[in-house]
């Protein structure tokens, strides 16, 4: 079995394949009704995860307690690039942040791991079906159900709480660096602050 940081390299080698980057962008650009990317917020990232990403944000994000600013964290598992149809399974977060000073103080968010299905529309990619691990005695069915034969890969980076973490920070990073947000710091309630990482 390879490991899941092999596959996090080879996930990069399938987006970099399809002409993708994966800068992080999460303005409105689609939605599950089929709305296209915008040519602007498209420009320096993968159309699938910015459908993806706006899923999570403009979906996902404000069923939870609202702030100031709503930031996606993930870690794709694998792609099936079957093209027209695209799949992808990964380890879904969001999270809703206030700023406050340097700091961004997490009001609210949570995991909705699952597979993400999406369908090529000329230059775009439109989402159209999201299967998330269920909640409680269903979770384990569940995602062994969602992830099948990636199961075991899933399990390894959702059971990692450091590598959770250092994924965030680094997602959480580049997303102050591209929106110029005056924050150096994240803080999850009742924990201490701690740095975001640098981003070149």
């Amino acid at each position: 079995m390879k490991s899941p940081k092999s596959l996090f390299v080879l996930a990069a080698i399938i987006l970099f394949g399809m002409g993708m980057t994966t800068s992080c962008k999460n303005k409105p650009v689609a939605d599950m009704q089929g709305e296209e990317t915008t040519a602007a917020a498209k420009a320096d990232k993968c159309p699938c995860l910015v459908a993806i990403e706006n899923f999570l944000v403009d979906s996902i994000g404000k069923s939870y307690s609202p702030g100031e600013v709503c930031i996606p964290a993930y870690s794709i598992i694998a792609i099936d690039t079957n093209l027209p149809t695209v799949k992808i399974w990964g380890d879904w977060w969001v999270f809703n942040y206030n700023i406050t000073g340097d700091t961004l103080k997490c009001v609210s968010g949570g995991s909705h791991p699952g597979l993400f299905q999406l369908e090529k529309n000329g230059d775009y990619f439109n989402l159209v079906a999201f299967d998330q691990v269920e909640d409680g005695s269903n979770w384990l069915p569940s995602a062994q159900r969602i992830f099948g034969e990636h199961y075991d890969a899933f399990h390894a980076v959702n059971s990692n709480q450091e590598l959770r973490d250092s994924t965030r920070l680094a997602m959480t990073a580049q997303y102050v660096k591209e929106y110029g947000l005056p924050v150096t710091m994240l803080q999850d309630h009742g924990w201490p602050a701690v740095a975001l990482p640098t981003c070149k």
